[in-house]
């Protein structure tokens, strides 16, 4: 009886984490202006990431203290671009 109780909460909460982590993912929102971003002046490269989730995390930092950011999709990485 111990064992099931014990496999049947690790299974919940094995449930409830894996819950949560996918709800925290495609929660991350596409950051952005208008399909029309071209890089360059007066934008400032800040530094590439691995995953866009990365790029909007370091982006909302520079948001608050004030700046636009853009996460630009390359081939395998996210840049960062400030204004």
């Amino acid at each position: 009886m111990r064992l099931r109780k014990a496999a049947v909460s690790a299974g919940l909460a094995i449930l409830a984490v894996s819950g949560l982590s996918t709800t925290a993912q495609a929660a991350a929102p596409q950051i952005g202006g208008s399909s029309e971003f071209v890089p360059g002046p007066p934008w400032i490269l800040v530094d590439n990431y691995t995953s866009r989730f990365e790029c909007v995390d370091a982006g909302q930092q520079y948001e608050r203290e004030g700046w636009q950011y853009y996460c630009y999709d390359q081939a395998f990485t996210v840049q960062l671009w400030i204004k």
